[in-house]
Protein backbone atom coordinates (compact mmCIF):
# COMPACT_ATOMS: atom_id res chain seq x y z
CA UNK A 1 0.00 0.00 0.00
CA UNK A 2 2.86 2.37 0.81
CA UNK A 3 4.58 1.95 -2.52
CA UNK A 4 1.21 2.39 -4.27
CA UNK A 5 0.57 5.69 -2.50
CA UNK A 6 4.12 6.82 -3.32
CA UNK A 7 3.59 6.17 -7.04
CA UNK A 8 0.20 7.90 -7.01
CA UNK A 9 1.68 10.93 -5.29
CA UNK A 10 4.41 11.19 -7.94
CA UNK A 11 1.80 11.02 -10.70
CA UNK A 12 -0.33 13.65 -8.97
CA UNK A 13 2.67 15.98 -8.64
CA UNK A 14 3.32 15.60 -12.36
CA UNK A 15 -0.31 16.45 -13.19
CA UNK A 16 -0.12 19.54 -10.97
CA UNK A 17 3.06 20.70 -12.70
CA UNK A 18 1.28 20.33 -16.06
CA UNK A 19 -1.67 22.42 -14.83
CA UNK A 20 -4.17 19.52 -14.69
CA UNK A 21 -5.50 20.14 -11.17
CA UNK A 22 -8.78 18.31 -11.83
CA UNK A 23 -6.94 15.21 -12.94
CA UNK A 24 -4.69 15.27 -9.89
CA UNK A 25 -7.71 15.71 -7.58
CA UNK A 26 -9.56 12.75 -9.13
CA UNK A 27 -6.47 10.53 -8.95
CA UNK A 28 -5.90 11.28 -5.28
CA UNK A 29 -9.60 11.03 -4.39
CA UNK A 30 -9.82 7.49 -5.83
CA UNK A 31 -6.77 6.41 -3.85
CA UNK A 32 -7.70 8.08 -0.57
CA UNK A 33 -11.30 6.85 -0.64
CA UNK A 34 -10.29 3.39 0.62
CA UNK A 35 -7.59 4.55 3.08
CA UNK A 36 -7.81 4.14 6.84
CA UNK A 37 -9.36 7.42 8.16
CA UNK A 38 -7.45 7.28 11.47
CA UNK A 39 -4.29 9.46 11.50
CA UNK A 40 -2.75 7.17 14.10
CA UNK A 41 -2.50 4.40 11.49
CA UNK A 42 -1.31 6.58 8.60
CA UNK A 43 1.94 5.86 6.75
CA UNK A 44 4.34 8.59 5.56
CA UNK A 45 3.14 8.11 1.97
CA UNK A 46 -0.51 8.41 3.01
CA UNK A 47 0.20 11.58 4.99
CA UNK A 48 1.96 13.16 1.98
CA UNK A 49 -0.90 12.21 -0.35
CA UNK A 50 -3.48 13.72 2.02
CA UNK A 51 -1.50 16.96 2.27
CA UNK A 52 -1.20 17.19 -1.53
CA UNK A 53 -4.94 16.60 -1.90
CA UNK A 54 -5.64 19.46 0.53
CA UNK A 55 -3.40 21.86 -1.43
CA UNK A 56 -5.01 20.86 -4.74
CA UNK A 57 -8.51 21.43 -3.32
CA UNK A 58 -7.48 24.89 -2.08
CA UNK A 59 -6.12 25.74 -5.53
CA UNK A 60 -9.44 24.61 -7.05
CA UNK A 61 -11.36 26.94 -4.72
CA UNK A 62 -12.75 24.25 -2.38
CA UNK A 63 -11.27 25.10 1.04
CA UNK A 64 -14.13 23.47 2.98
CA UNK A 65 -13.45 20.15 1.27
CA UNK A 66 -9.73 20.57 1.97
CA UNK A 67 -10.17 21.21 5.71
CA UNK A 68 -10.49 17.54 6.73
CA UNK A 69 -7.54 16.38 4.62
CA UNK A 70 -5.34 19.22 5.88
CA UNK A 71 -6.07 18.36 9.53
CA UNK A 72 -5.51 14.66 8.81
CA UNK A 73 -2.13 15.33 7.16
CA UNK A 74 -0.98 17.58 9.99
CA UNK A 75 -1.99 15.10 12.70
CA UNK A 76 -0.35 12.17 10.87
CA UNK A 77 2.87 14.07 10.14
CA UNK A 78 3.14 15.21 13.75
CA UNK A 79 2.91 11.60 14.97
CA UNK A 80 5.30 10.27 12.34
CA UNK A 81 8.01 12.95 12.20
CA UNK A 82 7.51 15.35 15.12
CA UNK A 83 6.56 19.03 15.10
CA UNK A 84 9.98 20.22 13.88
CA UNK A 85 10.29 18.12 10.73
CA UNK A 86 10.06 19.85 7.37
CA UNK A 87 7.18 17.60 6.28
CA UNK A 88 5.22 18.60 9.36
CA UNK A 89 6.00 22.24 8.52
CA UNK A 90 4.42 21.75 5.09
CA UNK A 91 1.31 20.14 6.57
CA UNK A 92 0.96 22.88 9.20
CA UNK A 93 1.31 25.56 6.53
CA UNK A 94 -1.46 24.00 4.47
CA UNK A 95 -3.75 23.76 7.50
CA UNK A 96 -3.18 27.42 8.42
CA UNK A 97 -3.98 28.55 4.87
CA UNK A 98 -7.15 26.44 4.81
CA UNK A 99 -8.31 27.78 8.20
CA UNK A 100 -7.93 31.35 6.95
CA UNK A 101 -9.95 30.63 3.82
CA UNK A 102 -12.84 29.05 5.74
CA UNK A 103 -13.00 31.92 8.24
CA UNK A 104 -11.20 30.43 11.28
CA UNK A 105 -8.88 33.43 11.46
CA UNK A 106 -8.17 33.16 15.20
CA UNK A 107 -6.65 29.69 14.82
CA UNK A 108 -4.80 30.72 11.67
CA UNK A 109 -3.32 33.76 13.44
CA UNK A 110 -2.14 31.60 16.32
CA UNK A 111 -0.39 29.21 13.91
CA UNK A 112 1.28 32.05 11.99
CA UNK A 113 2.50 33.68 15.22
CA UNK A 114 4.08 30.41 16.34
CA UNK A 115 5.66 29.98 12.93
CA UNK A 116 7.38 33.38 13.05
CA UNK A 117 9.00 32.48 16.38
CA UNK A 118 10.13 29.05 15.13
CA UNK A 119 11.47 30.18 11.76
CA UNK A 120 13.20 33.25 13.20
CA UNK A 121 15.17 30.98 15.54
CA UNK A 122 16.03 28.68 12.66
CA UNK A 123 16.58 30.91 9.61
CA UNK A 124 17.04 34.41 11.07
CA UNK A 125 14.72 37.42 10.93
CA UNK A 126 15.67 38.36 7.34
CA UNK A 127 14.92 35.01 5.66
CA UNK A 128 12.35 34.71 2.90
CA UNK A 129 10.20 32.30 4.91
CA UNK A 130 10.08 34.55 7.98
CA UNK A 131 9.07 37.60 5.95
CA UNK A 132 6.46 35.54 4.06
CA UNK A 133 5.02 34.36 7.40
CA UNK A 134 4.80 38.00 8.54
CA UNK A 135 2.89 38.87 5.35
CA UNK A 136 0.50 35.93 5.87
CA UNK A 137 -0.10 36.93 9.49
CA UNK A 138 -0.79 40.52 8.41
CA UNK A 139 -3.44 39.26 5.97
CA UNK A 140 -5.15 37.30 8.75
CA UNK A 141 -4.97 40.24 11.17
CA UNK A 142 -6.54 42.48 8.53
CA UNK A 143 -9.38 39.99 8.05
CA UNK A 144 -9.97 40.00 11.82
CA UNK A 145 -10.35 43.80 11.83
CA UNK A 146 -6.91 44.62 13.28
CA UNK A 147 -6.25 47.07 10.46
CA UNK A 148 -3.56 49.25 12.02
CA UNK A 149 -1.56 46.29 13.32
CA UNK A 150 -1.82 44.52 9.94
CA UNK A 151 -0.72 47.59 7.93
CA UNK A 152 2.26 48.27 10.21
CA UNK A 153 3.38 44.63 10.10
CA UNK A 154 3.09 44.38 6.31
CA UNK A 155 4.92 47.68 5.75
CA UNK A 156 7.77 46.62 8.05
CA UNK A 157 8.02 43.26 6.25
CA UNK A 158 8.11 44.93 2.82
CA UNK A 159 10.72 47.50 3.82
CA UNK A 160 13.02 44.81 5.24
CA UNK A 161 12.44 42.59 2.18
CA UNK A 162 13.28 45.50 -0.13
CA UNK A 163 16.46 46.27 1.78
CA UNK A 164 17.70 42.67 1.74
CA UNK A 165 16.47 41.34 -1.63
CA UNK A 166 16.09 44.48 -3.75
CA UNK A 167 13.20 46.18 -5.56
CA UNK A 168 12.63 43.60 -8.27
CA UNK A 169 11.86 40.48 -6.21
CA UNK A 170 8.32 39.20 -6.93
CA UNK A 171 7.57 38.53 -3.23
CA UNK A 172 8.37 42.13 -2.33
CA UNK A 173 6.17 43.45 -5.15
CA UNK A 174 3.28 41.30 -3.88
CA UNK A 175 3.69 42.70 -0.35
CA UNK A 176 3.74 46.27 -1.67
CA UNK A 177 0.61 45.80 -3.79
CA UNK A 178 -1.25 44.16 -0.90
CA UNK A 179 -0.25 47.03 1.39
CA UNK A 180 -1.65 49.56 -1.10
CA UNK A 181 -4.94 47.65 -1.30
CA UNK A 182 -5.23 47.58 2.51
CA UNK A 183 -4.64 51.32 2.73
CA UNK A 184 -7.25 52.00 0.05
CA UNK A 185 -9.89 49.97 1.88
CA UNK A 186 -9.06 51.85 5.11
CA UNK A 187 -9.47 55.28 3.44
CA UNK A 188 -5.75 56.14 3.31
CA UNK A 189 -5.87 57.13 -0.35
CA UNK A 190 -2.59 59.09 -0.51
CA UNK A 191 -0.48 56.21 0.79
CA UNK A 192 -2.45 53.70 -1.27
CA UNK A 193 -1.85 55.62 -4.52
CA UNK A 194 1.87 55.94 -3.77
CA UNK A 195 2.39 52.25 -3.01
CA UNK A 196 0.28 50.92 -5.88
CA UNK A 197 1.98 53.25 -8.38
CA UNK A 198 5.39 52.11 -7.14
CA UNK A 199 4.33 48.46 -7.47
CA UNK A 200 3.32 49.04 -11.11
CA UNK A 201 6.61 50.83 -11.82
CA UNK A 202 8.62 47.95 -10.29
CA UNK A 203 6.69 45.46 -12.43
CA UNK A 204 7.51 47.49 -15.54
CA UNK A 205 11.21 47.68 -14.69
CA UNK A 206 11.86 44.15 -13.43
CA UNK A 207 9.19 41.81 -14.85
CA UNK A 208 8.27 40.74 -18.37
CA UNK A 209 5.26 42.38 -19.93
CA UNK A 210 3.37 39.05 -20.01
CA UNK A 211 4.21 38.11 -16.41
CA UNK A 212 1.01 37.12 -14.51
CA UNK A 213 2.11 39.13 -11.47
CA UNK A 214 2.28 42.31 -13.54
CA UNK A 215 -1.30 41.77 -14.71
CA UNK A 216 -2.47 41.10 -11.15
CA UNK A 217 -0.83 44.26 -9.81
CA UNK A 218 -2.31 46.33 -12.63
CA UNK A 219 -5.79 44.99 -11.91
CA UNK A 220 -5.41 45.57 -8.19
CA UNK A 221 -4.28 49.16 -8.78
CA UNK A 222 -7.38 49.92 -10.83
CA UNK A 223 -9.86 48.21 -8.52
CA UNK A 224 -12.21 50.14 -6.25
CA UNK A 225 -12.11 50.10 -2.47
CA UNK A 226 -14.02 47.35 -0.68
CA UNK A 227 -17.37 48.94 0.28
CA UNK A 228 -17.97 46.34 3.02
CA UNK A 229 -14.73 46.99 4.86
CA UNK A 230 -15.03 49.11 7.99
CA UNK A 231 -12.06 49.92 10.19
CA UNK A 232 -13.07 49.40 13.84
CA UNK A 233 -13.19 52.53 15.98
CA UNK A 234 -10.78 52.70 18.91
CA UNK A 235 -12.24 51.40 22.14
CA UNK A 236 -13.44 54.20 24.46
CA UNK A 237 -11.72 54.69 27.78
CA UNK A 238 -13.49 52.89 30.64
CA UNK A 239 -15.65 55.13 32.81
CA UNK A 240 -14.74 55.39 36.49
CA UNK A 241 -17.11 53.57 38.86
CA UNK A 242 -19.71 55.80 40.53
CA UNK A 243 -19.08 56.92 44.07
CA UNK A 244 -20.66 54.60 46.62
CA UNK A 245 -23.25 56.50 48.66
CA UNK A 246 -25.16 53.59 50.19
CA UNK A 247 -23.95 50.32 51.65
CA UNK A 248 -23.86 47.34 49.35
CA UNK A 249 -26.17 45.34 51.65
CA UNK A 250 -28.57 47.66 53.56
CA UNK A 251 -29.72 46.67 57.06
CA UNK A 252 -33.26 45.35 57.41
CA UNK A 253 -33.90 47.35 60.59
CA UNK A 254 -32.01 50.19 62.27
CA UNK A 255 -32.33 49.80 66.07
CA UNK A 256 -32.98 52.92 68.17
CA UNK A 257 -30.19 54.18 70.44
CA UNK A 258 -32.07 53.07 73.55
CA UNK A 259 -31.71 49.41 72.62
CA UNK A 260 -27.94 49.60 72.53
CA UNK A 261 -25.77 47.37 70.44
CA UNK A 262 -26.76 43.84 69.61
CA UNK A 263 -25.13 41.04 71.50
CA UNK A 264 -22.46 39.37 69.43
CA UNK A 265 -22.43 35.58 69.23
CA UNK A 266 -19.72 33.84 71.22
CA UNK A 267 -16.45 33.48 69.34
CA UNK A 268 -15.32 29.98 68.50
CA UNK A 269 -11.97 29.54 66.71
CA UNK A 270 -12.14 27.54 63.47
CA UNK A 271 -10.83 24.05 63.38
CA UNK A 272 -7.69 23.28 61.46
CA UNK A 273 -9.65 21.48 58.78
CA UNK A 274 -12.18 24.29 58.26
CA UNK A 275 -11.68 26.52 55.20
CA UNK A 276 -10.59 30.06 56.00
CA UNK A 277 -12.61 32.65 54.12
CA UNK A 278 -11.53 36.19 53.29
CA UNK A 279 -13.13 38.57 55.83
CA UNK A 280 -15.50 41.24 54.59
CA UNK A 281 -13.85 43.87 56.77
CA UNK A 282 -10.17 44.86 56.52
CA UNK A 283 -8.72 46.86 59.45
CA UNK A 284 -7.02 50.17 58.56
CA UNK A 285 -3.37 49.88 57.62
CA UNK A 286 -3.73 46.28 56.61
CA UNK A 287 -3.79 45.38 52.93
CA UNK A 288 -6.65 43.26 51.81
CA UNK A 289 -5.88 39.98 50.16
CA UNK A 290 -6.48 39.84 46.45
CA UNK A 291 -9.68 38.05 45.68
CA UNK A 292 -9.57 35.21 43.20
CA UNK A 293 -10.90 36.21 39.77
CA UNK A 294 -11.82 33.30 37.51
CA UNK A 295 -10.27 33.29 34.05
CA UNK A 296 -12.82 34.58 31.51
CA UNK A 297 -13.93 32.15 28.89
CA UNK A 298 -12.32 32.65 25.47
CA UNK A 299 -14.34 33.19 22.35
CA UNK A 300 -15.85 30.07 20.77
CA UNK A 301 -13.62 30.54 17.73
CA UNK A 302 -10.46 30.26 19.83
CA UNK A 303 -11.53 27.10 21.73
CA UNK A 304 -9.90 23.82 20.92
CA UNK A 305 -7.01 23.38 18.53
CA UNK A 306 -6.39 22.58 14.91
CA UNK A 307 -7.09 18.87 15.44
CA UNK A 308 -10.75 19.61 16.16
CA UNK A 309 -11.14 20.32 12.42
CA UNK A 310 -10.55 16.66 11.57
CA UNK A 311 -13.73 14.50 11.52
CA UNK A 312 -12.64 11.75 13.90
CA UNK A 313 -14.37 8.36 13.27
CA UNK A 314 -16.69 6.96 15.97
CA UNK A 315 -14.27 4.22 17.04
CA UNK A 316 -11.34 6.58 17.48
CA UNK A 317 -10.25 6.73 21.18
CA UNK A 318 -10.94 10.00 22.99
CA UNK A 319 -7.28 10.56 23.85
CA UNK A 320 -4.57 9.63 21.39
CA UNK A 321 -1.06 9.09 22.81
CA UNK A 322 0.46 10.35 19.58
CA UNK A 323 -1.41 13.67 19.51
CA UNK A 324 0.85 16.68 20.05
CA UNK A 325 0.78 19.07 22.96
CA UNK A 326 -2.17 21.50 23.21
CA UNK A 327 0.00 24.39 22.07
CA UNK A 328 2.33 23.18 19.27
CA UNK A 329 4.73 25.50 17.51
CA UNK A 330 4.59 24.39 13.85
CA UNK A 331 6.08 26.62 11.13
CA UNK A 332 3.38 27.59 8.60
CA UNK A 333 4.66 28.88 5.30
CA UNK A 334 2.82 27.48 2.27
CA UNK A 335 5.05 25.90 -0.34
CA UNK A 336 7.80 24.33 1.81
CA UNK A 337 8.44 20.93 0.22
CA UNK A 338 12.16 20.37 0.74
CA UNK A 339 13.14 17.66 3.23
CA UNK A 340 15.51 19.50 5.54
CA UNK A 341 16.57 19.15 9.14
CA UNK A 342 14.06 19.65 11.95
CA UNK A 343 13.26 22.93 13.61
CA UNK A 344 15.59 23.68 16.52
CA UNK A 345 13.67 24.64 19.65
CA UNK A 346 15.32 27.37 21.67
CA UNK A 347 14.59 28.31 25.30
CA UNK A 348 12.00 31.05 25.50
CA UNK A 349 12.98 34.33 27.25
CA UNK A 350 10.75 35.87 29.94
CA UNK A 351 7.51 37.29 28.51
CA UNK A 352 7.72 40.84 27.26
CA UNK A 353 5.04 43.26 26.03
CA UNK A 354 4.12 42.44 22.41
CA UNK A 355 5.64 44.64 19.73
CA UNK A 356 4.26 45.42 16.29
CA UNK A 357 7.72 45.66 14.77
CA UNK A 358 9.79 42.92 13.17
CA UNK A 359 12.40 41.21 15.37
CA UNK A 360 15.33 42.76 13.53
CA UNK A 361 18.63 43.30 15.27
CA UNK A 362 19.88 46.87 14.67
CA UNK A 363 23.58 47.24 15.57
CA UNK A 364 24.48 50.47 17.30
CA UNK A 365 27.98 51.93 17.78
CA UNK A 366 29.34 51.73 21.32
CA UNK A 367 29.13 54.87 23.41
CA UNK A 368 32.50 56.54 23.71
CA UNK A 369 33.87 56.54 27.24
CA UNK A 370 34.30 59.84 28.96
CA UNK A 371 38.01 60.43 29.19
CA UNK A 372 39.86 62.61 31.57
CA UNK A 373 41.22 65.88 30.21
CA UNK A 374 44.71 66.38 31.63
CA UNK A 375 45.39 69.14 29.08
CA UNK A 376 42.59 71.37 30.35
CA UNK A 377 44.75 73.23 32.94
CA UNK A 378 47.39 73.86 30.24
CA UNK A 379 44.78 75.35 27.91
CA UNK A 380 43.48 77.65 30.63
CA UNK A 381 47.03 78.77 31.47
CA UNK A 382 47.80 79.45 27.77
CA UNK A 383 44.63 81.56 27.36
CA UNK A 384 45.55 83.63 30.44
CA UNK A 385 49.09 84.27 29.16
CA UNK A 386 47.74 85.30 25.73
CA UNK A 387 45.36 87.78 27.32
CA UNK A 388 48.16 89.25 29.43
CA UNK A 389 50.48 89.67 26.43
CA UNK A 390 47.67 91.27 24.41
CA UNK A 391 47.02 93.81 27.17
CA UNK A 392 50.71 94.74 27.31
CA UNK A 393 50.84 95.19 23.53
CA UNK A 394 47.80 97.48 23.57
CA UNK A 395 49.31 99.66 26.30
CA UNK A 396 52.59 99.93 24.39
CA UNK A 397 50.82 100.89 21.18
CA UNK A 398 48.81 103.63 22.89
CA UNK A 399 51.93 105.14 24.46
CA UNK A 400 53.69 105.14 21.09
CA UNK A 401 50.82 107.06 19.53
CA UNK A 402 50.88 109.62 22.34
CA UNK A 403 54.67 110.16 21.92
CA UNK A 404 54.37 110.94 18.23
CA UNK A 405 51.23 113.04 18.42
CA UNK A 406 53.12 116.37 17.78
CA UNK A 407 55.49 115.01 15.17
CA UNK A 408 54.28 115.59 11.59
CA UNK A 409 54.14 112.49 9.41
CA UNK A 410 57.03 112.14 6.96
CA UNK A 411 56.34 112.91 3.34
CA UNK A 412 55.91 109.81 1.18
CA UNK A 413 55.21 109.15 -2.44
CA UNK A 414 53.35 105.90 -1.82
CA UNK A 415 50.01 105.59 -3.59
CA UNK A 416 46.84 105.93 -1.59
CA UNK A 417 45.60 102.73 0.00
CA UNK A 418 43.29 100.70 -2.13
CA UNK A 419 39.90 99.55 -1.05
CA UNK A 420 39.15 95.98 0.01
CA UNK A 421 39.19 93.31 -2.67
CA UNK A 422 35.80 92.84 -4.31
CA UNK A 423 33.79 89.74 -3.42
CA UNK A 424 34.03 86.90 -5.96
CA UNK A 425 31.30 87.15 -8.52
CA UNK A 426 28.82 84.30 -9.14
CA UNK A 427 29.51 82.10 -12.16
CA UNK A 428 27.96 83.25 -15.37
CA UNK A 429 24.70 81.61 -16.37
CA UNK A 430 25.07 78.74 -18.81
CA UNK A 431 23.74 78.99 -22.33
CA UNK A 432 20.31 77.36 -22.77
CA UNK A 433 20.82 73.88 -24.15
CA UNK A 434 23.97 73.16 -22.08
CA UNK A 435 23.94 69.55 -20.81
CA UNK A 436 24.99 68.59 -17.28
CA UNK A 437 28.76 68.51 -16.91
CA UNK A 438 31.30 66.10 -15.44
CA UNK A 439 28.99 63.09 -15.62
CA UNK A 440 30.61 60.16 -13.73
CA UNK A 441 29.56 56.62 -12.73
CA UNK A 442 30.69 54.65 -9.67
CA UNK A 443 29.90 50.90 -9.75
CA UNK A 444 29.37 49.35 -6.30
CA UNK A 445 27.88 46.11 -7.65
CA UNK A 446 24.85 46.26 -5.36
CA UNK A 447 24.20 49.85 -6.44
CA UNK A 448 25.37 52.36 -9.09
CA UNK A 449 26.13 55.97 -8.09
CA UNK A 450 25.70 58.68 -10.75
CA UNK A 451 26.93 62.25 -10.26
CA UNK A 452 27.13 65.38 -12.43
CA UNK A 453 27.24 69.16 -12.21
CA UNK A 454 24.06 71.17 -12.67
CA UNK A 455 24.55 74.11 -15.11
CA UNK A 456 24.39 77.57 -13.53
CA UNK A 457 21.23 79.49 -14.26
CA UNK A 458 19.19 76.45 -15.25
CA UNK A 459 15.79 75.86 -13.62
CA UNK A 460 14.52 72.70 -15.27
CA UNK A 461 14.23 69.15 -13.87
CA UNK A 462 16.77 66.38 -14.44
CA UNK A 463 15.79 63.07 -16.09
CA UNK A 464 17.93 59.97 -15.39
CA UNK A 465 17.61 57.25 -18.03
CA UNK A 466 19.32 53.89 -18.30
CA UNK A 467 19.11 50.29 -19.32
CA UNK A 468 21.12 47.21 -20.10
CA UNK A 469 24.08 47.74 -22.37
CA UNK A 470 23.06 47.47 -26.01
CA UNK A 471 19.33 47.85 -25.30
CA UNK A 472 17.01 50.87 -25.36
CA UNK A 473 17.06 53.01 -22.24
CA UNK A 474 14.10 53.75 -20.00
CA UNK A 475 13.45 56.53 -17.52
CA UNK A 476 14.73 55.68 -14.03
CA UNK A 477 13.78 58.88 -12.21
CA UNK A 478 12.79 62.53 -12.71
CA UNK A 479 14.64 64.71 -10.20
CA UNK A 480 13.94 68.34 -9.19
CA UNK A 481 16.01 71.29 -10.41
CA UNK A 482 19.48 71.49 -8.91
CA UNK A 483 19.89 67.73 -8.41
CA UNK A 484 23.45 66.51 -8.91
CA UNK A 485 23.45 62.80 -8.01
CA UNK A 486 21.34 59.62 -8.13
CA UNK A 487 21.77 56.05 -6.82
CA UNK A 488 20.21 53.09 -8.68
CA UNK A 489 19.40 50.01 -6.57
CA UNK A 490 18.13 46.51 -7.28
CA UNK A 491 20.05 45.87 -10.53
CA UNK A 492 21.63 42.61 -11.67
CA UNK A 493 25.14 42.33 -10.24
CA UNK A 494 26.55 40.64 -13.40
CA UNK A 495 24.90 42.74 -16.13
CA UNK A 496 26.37 45.91 -17.64
CA UNK A 497 24.21 49.04 -17.67
CA UNK A 498 24.46 52.40 -19.46
CA UNK A 499 23.07 55.70 -18.18
CA UNK A 500 22.45 59.21 -19.50
CA UNK A 501 21.37 62.39 -17.74
CA UNK A 502 19.19 65.01 -19.45
CA UNK A 503 18.40 68.59 -18.38
CA UNK A 504 15.03 69.95 -19.47
CA UNK A 505 15.58 73.66 -20.28
CA UNK A 506 12.15 74.05 -21.87
CA UNK A 507 9.53 72.03 -23.69
CA UNK A 508 11.60 72.35 -26.87
CA UNK A 509 15.14 72.20 -25.46
CA UNK A 510 16.49 69.06 -23.72
CA UNK A 511 20.26 68.68 -23.29
CA UNK A 512 21.62 65.15 -22.72
CA UNK A 513 25.00 63.86 -21.66
CA UNK A 514 26.76 61.06 -23.44
CA UNK A 515 26.11 57.53 -22.14
CA UNK A 516 28.34 56.19 -19.34
CA UNK A 517 28.45 52.40 -18.90
CA UNK A 518 29.66 49.86 -16.36
CA UNK A 519 32.43 47.38 -17.16
CA UNK A 520 31.45 44.30 -15.17
CA UNK A 521 32.06 41.61 -17.78
CA UNK A 522 35.60 42.62 -18.72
Amino acid sequence: MSSGFADLTVQAHQLVSEGDLDGAQRLLADALGDADPRPGNASPELAEAAGLQARVLVALGEPHSARGWAAFAYAAATRLFGRSDERTVTAAATLAAVLHRVGSDARAARLYSDVIIELTARDGPESQRVLAAHADLATVEYARGQCEVARDRLQDAWELHREVYGDGHPSGIKMLAKLGAMERDCGRYAGSHEHLALAEELCRLHLDSDDPLAAQVAGLARAAADPDHVCPAPAPAPEPPPARTTPVVPAARVPPPAEGPHDLPPYSPPALDDPVETPLYHPPGRAAEAAHVPTPRTAPEADGDAFDDYPWPPDEPAEQPWRPDPDPLPPTVVGLTDDQAGVRHVPQPPPEPPSRYLPVHVPRPPVAERRARPWLPLVVLGVAVALLLGTVAVIAGVSRVDDGRDTPPPATSAPPPTSAAPAPSTPAAATPGTPPGRFTLTDRRDSIVLSWTYPAGAEGPVVVAGGRAGQPQGTFATLPAGSADYIAYGLDRTTDYCFTVALVWSTDTVARTGPVCTRRRR
